[in-house]
């Protein structure tokens, strides 16, 4: 037997880092280049609060589908793409 790509707690935290659509819109626009938390802020709309967004980042952090780093004042966030590639391994394995 082979030995599975994600452990059950991995599963679990690269999945729910996707589940949300606020969530995979972010990931969207991390591909894109780093970006500060104010600058998320205006790319996702007004509908988005500080708060809920830091919920959201905070997932993807527990996830390790994001990284922080502080700039000065600022929060930059930089899309770290084994999140992602360990989702896609266990798809892969799927077929």
């Amino acid at each position: 037997m082979t030995r599975p790509f994600l452990t059950e707690a991995d599963r679990g935290d690269v999945f729910r880092g996707l589940a949300h659509p606020l969530r995979r819109e972010v990931l969207v626009h991390l591909k894109r280049g780093d970006r500060a938390v104010g600058e998320l802020l205006v790319l996702l709309g007004s509908g988005v609060s500080m708060p809920t967004l830091s919920r959201h980042l905070a997932v993807l952090r527990d996830a390790g589908m994001v990284r922080q780093r502080k700039a000065g004042q600022k929060r930059v966030y930089h899309l770290q793409s084994q999140g992602p590639q360990r989702a896609l391994r266990w798809f892969k394995q799927m077929q």
